[in-house]
């Protein structure tokens, strides 16, 4: 970072944030995630504050705002602090409920800051909640930032360059040429399903709501299990997303179309990097079938490990990072079109998703305190207005359903997710 006080957005930031921008277009509060730890006593909350303090000393950025440059967007360090903030749940109110009510409201009002931090207090424990703008951080990101929270060493956590920045820079021109086009042509192939949708709601007032569904301990082996033989060693992402689309065609789609096309991230971070690294590292990928493929389950994830392989072995991943490059360079409104919309003008994606993958705080806890469970939340365009974001604490499967309420009926969803169990526990 050669100025701390202001950072120009890498492609990554603005890919995010056009995304905040048609969520805020839709009347919504923007581009937002949360990530709740459930602790089983109550955190050294000064020792917190004293960390948050640091974090904006160290990392600008973390209460930065947005302002335009030109024709990029920069985030400009204000100084302001991060206050941790305090919230209680009402006595003899079931903690459970109380807890998620509370939590749900947070991330419901309307937010101009960057990042966030609440301690949602119980009758002993409680709910740390971080909610922050997706430009800003990942939910890996959010992960590595929560270790700064709690780390001992905290000066080794170090700034680093956008990887996005860093891997086009190895790359000759002939090199970003060549991928271009791939990526083109794929991102093409990726615009010919017609998506098939949650809702057939677009527009008006709407509340995100949460359901999460936790998997015990054998349960989740079986799914990790099952994963393994029906999509391999690294296909688990894929198992879930084959999953959920045979959920959906199975209860039936409110707006049923040609197929299912879901992108995923491509991560670029480096693994166990010690720092917050704010901004996102991604890629796009896309697990796409149409619904005559969805109704042969085996036929299904043979479909789709064969289209990941082929994203591998043609470098299909990294190739759409010239084409976030020259994203930057479009106004919001027209790299947003190009986002979301498929040739026939409809809905690019059936849903979101994202794969956090493995966390644990098993040997030290959060700042010395046992974390029992999680769930994570985002706000998301409309449609689709369903996001799925999987994770998995301590070896056990957490699947966090965000949905906008009311465009996504609630006893639809309960069917699909009913029928996503069926699917993730049972062998074909």
């Amino acid at each position: 970072m050669t100025n701390p006080q202001e950072q120009l957005f890498n492609p990554g930031d603005y890919f995010t944030y056009v995304l905040d921008q048609e969520i805020r277009n839709a009347g919504m509060r923007g581009g937002y995630c949360g990530f709740a730890l459930q602790l089983v006593e109550t955190p050294d909350l000064s020792s917190l504050q004293q960390r948050l303090d640091l974090l904006v000393t160290r990392f600008p950025q973390a209460s930065a705002k947005i302002e335009v440059r030109g024709k990029r967007f920069a985030w400009v360090a204000t100084g302001n602090p991060i206050p941790l903030e305090l919230h209680q749940c009402q006595p003899g109110a079931d903690e459970a409920d109380e807890s998620q009510r509370l939590l749900l409201d947070i991330f419901n009002r309307p937010e101009s800051r960057p990042l966030t931090v609440h301690w949602i207090a119980g009758a002993e424990g409680g709910t740390l909640l971080l909610i922050w703008l997706h430009p800003l951080l990942d939910a890996r990101g959010c992960k590595i930032l929560l270790d700064f929270l709690s780390s001992d060493k905290p000066e080794r956590f170090k700034d680093s360059p956008s990887l996005i920045e860093a891997k086009l820079a190895q790359w000759s021109f002939w090199k970003k040429l060549q991928l271009f086009f791939k990526a083109k042509r794929h991102n093409t192939t990726a615009n010919s399903l017609d998506s098939c949708l949650p809702t057939q709601v677009e527009q008006g007032p709407q509340r995100l709501q949460l359901k999460v569904q936790r998997f015990d301990a054998d349960q989740s082996q079986r799914i990790a299990k099952l994963a393994q033989q029906t999509t391999g060693l690294t296909g688990r992402t894929l198992y879930y997303l084959g999953c959920f689309m045979r959920a959906m065609e199975i209860v039936g789609p409110p707006a049923a179309k040609d197929g299912y096309c879901i992108p995923y991230a491509f991560n670029l971070r480096r693994q166990n990097a010690p720092t917050p690294v704010f901004g996102n590292h991604i890629g796009c990928l896309f697990a796409r079938a149409t619904r005559e493929q969805v109704r042969d389950r085996t036929g299904l994830f043979a479909h789709l490990l064969n289209e990941h392989k082929q994203v591998v072995r043609d470098e299909l991943d990294l190739a759409y990072l010239p084409l976030m490059w020259l994203g930057q360079w479009l106004a919001p409104e027209k790299y947003a079109k190009v986002l979301r919309k498929q040739h026939s003008g409809g809905e690019l994606s059936s849903l979101w998703f994202s794969d956090i993958g493995e966390l644990s705080w098993s040997k030290k806890g959060f700042l010395g305190v046992q974390v029992t469970d999680l769930s994570l939340m985002c706000w998301m365009t409309l449609p689709p207005g369903l996001a799925l974001l999987a994770s998995q604490l301590d070896g056990k499967l957490v699947l966090s359903y965000s949905y906008l309420s009311p465009a996504i009926d609630e006893a639809w969803l309960d069917a699909v997710i009913a029928r996503m169990n069926v699917e993730l526990l049972d062998s074909p």
